[in-house]
């Protein structure tokens, strides 16, 4: 136990990436349902028992797990990615921010004069806030237009429900990749991996879980050489309140095998509105799932009074390495049935778009709702 404390947990810093979902009109939803509630169970002296609030509940919640976040080591870096609807934006650490040099590289090799500040409470604090609230501004600005566009011309389509995980995962993606390529002062070998790569270390073996030799000493080859330079493991944890989009389940799943490749597990954190109904993120879990992370989705009164802090501070935490010891939440069955792209609904057999490879449940008319490729008529 003493040799895996030391070296696996004390002497390993670790990047983290957080996504941040604070659709407007989600959180909207949520304002109403809790203030309607709060009143009647406040006639009856009874505690609140959510949704949670995004200014009051999430919004600290977020804050004092990020502190503790960089309290497990010093060299701990942390990226914030906020997403409203179709807009995401990098909300922590903010370009032109108050610190001074505080680029991606100078997070990952700081100066001796900034050793230690890399997550700096009072920044952390302000310029979550601060991005937060400019990101749901112009979600909301840009919502009231396309609204006003539909209502005046009818042949503007609606804008899509939920929020755009997909590419804050993206996103998420290709910030780590930046930082692990500054920490190592350049791309490792990628040509080379390329190369060794089997036929069987495709999109398909990552979804089946296969595995070989060769690929196992690539990774372990890259994962040392990665550890002997100093390059502190990634992870990402979304904290999602909106439905799945449907039409971004490939683009979810590609990260997700980007994600398995680079071994950056992917934690999530679903919040219910409290219909009294199953919810879930049927793509946050399969993504959580394939990576090896821990998805979770509190209800009640672990939404509020605090609560939030001590689910995110209990389950999403600990380490990579330390939740080999943990008994942690673990998912018992995740949904991997087809989905159909438009209504979101199983399918058992389905239209597939040669293009895309979305899949419908009818035959989209005219043309592919997610590529927008013209449909052919059987010859």
């Amino acid at each position: 136990m003493a040799s895996f404390l030391n070296e696996g947990v004390l002497n390993n810093k670790s990047l983290l990436v957080l996504i941040l979902d604070v659709t407007p009109m989600a959180w909207g939803e949520r304002e109403l349902r809790r203030k309607v509630s709060d009143q009647k169970r406040a006639a009856s002296s009874k505690p609140s028992i959510g949704p949670a609030r995004l200014s009051s509940d999430l919004l600290p919640a977020v804050v004092t797990f990020l502190l503790a976040y960089a309290s497990l080591h010093r060299e701990n870096c942390a990226i914030v990615i906020a997403v409203a609807g179709d807009e995401t934006a990098v909300v922590y650490p903010r370009k032109g921010g108050p610190i001074p040099k505080a680029s991606m590289v100078n997070m990952v090799n700081d100066p001796p004069e900034m050793s230690g500040t890399k997550i700096d409470a009072r920044t952390l604090h302000d310029l979550i806030h601060l991005g937060v609230a400019e990101l749901v501004f112009r979600a909301t600005e840009k919502a009231e237009k396309v609204a006003t566009s539909v209502n005046s011309d009818n042949n503007v389509h609606k804008p899509c429900d939920g929020a755009a995980i997909a590419a804050a995962l993206s996103l998420a993606l290709c910030c780590i990749n930046r930082f692990v390529t500054s920490a190592m002062g350049g791309p490792v070998s990628s040509a080379e991996l390329l190369l060794k790569r089997r036929d069987d270390e495709g999109v398909l073996s990552m979804i089946e879980g296969r595995t070989n030799d060769k690929s196992s000493d690539v990774s372990s080859s890259e994962h040392n050489i990665r550890a002997a330079r100093g390059v502190p493991s990634s992870r990402i944890l979304i904290l999602q309140a909106t439905e799945d989009r449907t039409k971004d389940y490939n683009a979810l799943m590609n990260c997700t095998f980007a994600a398995i490749k680079n071994e950056i597990l992917i934690d999530g954190c679903f919040f219910p509105v409290g219909t009294g109904k199953k919810e879930t993120s049927t793509f946050l879990e399969q993504a959580c799932d394939r990576t090896g992370g821990v998805f979770l989705a509190p209800t009640g009164q672990a939404q509020v009074e605090g609560a939030l802090t001590e689910v995110l501070v209990a389950v999403f935490l600990p380490s990579n390495q330390a939740r080999i010891q943990m008994n942690l939440p673990a998912l018992s069955e995740v949904d991997f049935r087809a989905r159909c792209f438009e209504t979101g609904e199983s399918v058992d057999i389905a239209f597939v778009c040669n293009q895309c490879l979305s899949i419908f449940k009818s035959k989209p008319v005219d043309r592919c709702l997610t590529c927008g490729e013209r449909v052919s008529a059987p010859a």
